[in-house]
């Protein structure tokens, strides 16, 4: 393919994204053989893969490393979207941004015949006005906050998987992208979907629908897991033992040398965990504390129960229309 492939890696010592990531690039690599990788990190992060040989396993898979230098006082998450709102500047040729949470599940070819300039799948492969109420919610409060309404718009993109082409359009609308991305830190918005959606208004509204396979987001539409290109696994649950922290825990002390693993990897839906595993090993006293933290961030214990049990009916009810396909197999 000539598309190049592109990832964001962002990593403290303690923490297992460098792991997702090297079973991300290691996919990537396994069905596109050919394809040209390029690595966006840091100089904290890069660092840890220069001098960890095992954890420096995920450079195998790569063609170009690029490291960016940060101040000491950006946070990991900081730089993490500093380099997804920057991969147009800093990456030469058309591209295909890929979030780290993800898992290829066959040839990429198809992306060259892409005749948009910029392409990106539907958040939940659904218009704004079928999207549960909840996520609706959820969209508009940070869309207000940020400068644009979701009554107004027809579309909302998921920003994990993006196509761009190397031309001027596409950096305008990136730059737009870090821009608003950069103000909404200011008004308590650290996430960078919302921002790309007010950047692809003002940019006339480049962005254009590419096929669901290219972002398969699990739990809305189970027909795309089967025909996935790129898997998304951690969309709404983690659904997988391969994003299990005991896995990515493993490989980080061996890498990606265990043939069940590669296996899971090569084919994603094996690793499924049964529909039940969640209430079977959750932990009652871990979710109250959760329940007390996003009060905090609502502003109310009465919303933000509110807001999660919405939430919560959301997820099941996307469960549930692939429970069937799931026993299935």
């Amino acid at each position: 393919m000539k598309t190049k492939l592109v990832y964001v890696l962002t990593c403290a010592p303690e923490a297992t994204y460098i792991e997702q990531a090297m079973m991300a690039i290691w996919s990537a690599r396994y069905w596109n053989p050919d394809a040209y990788i390029v690595l966006l990190t840091d100089d904290k992060t890069s660092n840890i893969l220069h001098t960890d040989k095992v954890r420096g396993e995920v450079l195998q898979y790569i063609s170009e490393e690029i490291v960016t230098p940060f101040n000491e006082k950006c946070s990991m998450m900081y730089r993490s979207r500093w380099l997804k709102t920057k991969a147009r500047e800093l990456v030469v040729g058309d591209m295909l941004f890929v979030d780290s949470d993800t898992i290829c599940c066959r040839s990429l070819d198809g992306v060259d015949q892409f005749a948009c300039i910029v392409g990106a799948v539907l958040e939940s492969h659904l218009p704004i006005a079928e999207l549960a109420d909840s996520m609706q919610y959820e969209i508009e409060n940070e869309a207000i906050k940020i400068g644009w309404s979701i009554k107004t718009e027809t579309f909302y993109f998921s920003s994990g998987v993006l196509f761009t082409r190397d031309v001027k359009d596409a950096h305008s609308l990136y730059q737009r992208w870090h821009d608003s991305w950069m103000n909404g830190i200011k008004s308590g918005v650290n996430i960078d979907q919302p921002s790309l959606a007010y950047a692809n208004i003002q940019s006339n509204h480049i962005i254009e629908i590419i096929p669901n396979s290219y972002n398969c987001i699990l739990f809305t539409e189970p027909q795309h897991t089967q025909e996935a290109h790129i898997l998304h696994i951690a969309a709404y649950r983690n659904p997988s033992i391969l994003f299990e922290k005991n896995t990515l825990l493993y490989i980080r002390e061996h890498g990606l040398n265990d043939e069940n693993i590669k296996n899971m990897i090569i084919h994603p839906c094996y690793s499924f965990k049964p529909f039940d595993y969640d209430i079977l090993h959750s932990n009652f006293v871990e979710r109250v504390h959760w329940i007390g933290r996003v009060a905090s961030l609502v502003g109310g214990k009465f919303n933000a129960i509110i807001w999660m049990v919405r939430k919560r009916i959301h997820v099941l009810r996307h469960r549930s229309r692939i429970k069937d396909n799931y026993c299935r197999r």
